[in-house]
């Protein structure tokens, strides 16, 4: 299985007690698709995507597009097979990339809103 993003809090950590409001994905990710034990349902997986893509920025719909295919493709697969591994990792990619631009406007959020203050002060 792919490593976590880098950036993203592992799921011990205790950012995700507020983190999780804003990052659902990320949360999910780190909680469910992260591990090994998670059943991989794959019909609520697929939901769960597309209700988060009606959402999403229209730059990241071909990302969320992607794992949705991805999702489809690994649930046509045997369970536990070395296909169905790699066919994970493959949804995971579009997730990866979703979290890693999530997190990279979040850091530019917060710089701004620092600059911001720093403004107001003067």
């Amino acid at each position: 299985m792919k490593d976590l993003p880098p950036g993203l809090p592992p799921a011990d950590s205790r950012k995700w007690h507020s983190r999780r409001w804003w990052d659902q994905l990320g949360y999910l990710r780190v909680r469910s698709l992260a591990n090994p034990d998670w059943p991989r349902n794959m019909p609520w997986l697929i939901t769960w995507l597309r209700r988060e893509r009606s959402i999403a920025l229209p730059t990241d719909h071909d990302l969320y597009d992607q794992a949705i295919a991805a999702a489809r493709s690994y649930a046509r697969l045997p369970q536990r097979s070395p296909e169905a591994e790699r066919a994970w990792d493959r949804l995971l990619e579009p997730v990866d990339e979703l979290l890693t631009r999530r997190q990279a406007r979040h850091l530019d959020a917060v710089r701004e809103a620092r600059a911001g203050q720093g403004d107001a002060r003067t």
